[in-house]
């Protein structure tokens, strides 16, 4: 009889240790879970049990900037910040925020703030990377990512990031190698497997690269024209004018101005090359922040 009760006993323990738990440390819980409303509830209740409390603001900041709620982020971080100027971590969200909606010269601030008060913190060299990245610095970029992942040998976008900046100043090689090492630590980086196959292709390494451009192809919406375009130049420089026309084709079918005139100069001829090849601007990858 008393076996049976265990089960209740032990729900109603926990109801009671949930209860007794400070709604921060309650709110700061779900937001790590994910459940965002019941973590927005929670800090809510935080706030109002202690309208001092500096974490409870900054934790509603990150809900706000999480839901892209940018005026009421920042205006919870400010408030954080002015009743605790020391928490590293807050300027490390608010310059990510900021670096997002592109306020770069205020989220350099905050990225040297957060720096200058936690030196050991990977994040705060990692978002001033892709601040410095986003502002054309790719050599000052590469230098703070590679500081980052220093720190945190595990950090992935970090590591991308590096291999990204490594494989714009022409190290394709370092490039490629951070560039796999990312991926292999989190296969999910948005971009990261056009990257790698863009930077193949620019090392000439043309049956690499497509083996890559049809991982992405076979995975990623948002590269289409680009993956089916750089993959029927890989065919073209292979002499291989029937795959090459096949993707020059998909990619003018997307509306591509270079493909259209590939597919009328070339493809729909008889010559073996294309005359007056468009020059392609270089593809910048986008940091999604």
């Amino acid at each position: 009889m008393r076996t049976s009760l265990l089960p209740f006993v032990a729900a109603l323990s926990l109801s009671v240790a949930v209860r007794a738990q400070h709604p921060y440390d309650v709110a700061l819980a779900a937001a790590n879970a994910g459940l965002l409303d019941s973590a927005m509830a929670s800090v809510q209740r935080a706030i109002v049990h202690d309208p001092a409390d500096a974490r409870a603001y900054k934790l509603r900041g990150d809900l706000h900037q999480r839901k892209d709620e940018v005026d009421e982020a920042l205006d919870d971080y400010n408030r954080s910040e002015q009743l605790d100027p020391s928490n590293a971590r807050l300027y490390i969200s608010r310059s990510a925020l900021r670096i997002s909606k592109g306020m770069l010269k205020t989220a350099l601030k905050d990225c040297e703030m957060a720096i200058e008060l936690a030196p050991d913190d990977p994040d705060g060299y990692y978002n001033r990377a892709c601040l410095l990245y986003l502002g054309d610095n790719v050599e000052g970029a590469r230098k703070d990512a590679e500081r980052a992942v220093k720190l945190d040998p595990q950090h992935a976008d970090a590591l991308y990031l590096a291999g990204v900046a490594n494989g714009e100043l022409h190290q394709d090689e370092i490039g490629l190698a951070q560039i796999a090492d990312a991926l292999a630590l989190k296969p999910t980086i948005p971009g990261g497997v056009m990257s790698m196959a863009i930077l193949l292709y620019e090392s000439l390494r043309y049956e690499e690269a497509i083996v890559k451009f049809s991982e992405v192809l076979a995975t990623d919406t948002n590269n289409l024209a680009d993956a089916y375009y750089y993959r029927g130049d890989c065919y073209y420089h292979l002499k291989n004018k029937e795959k090459a026309c096949a993707d020059f084709s998909a990619c003018a079918a997307l509306k591509d101005k270079d493909a259209v005139f590939i597919r009328k100069n070339y493809c729909e001829t008889d010559l073996g090359h294309i005359p007056k090849k468009p020059v392609r601007k270089r593809r910048r990858t986008m940091v999604e922040f």
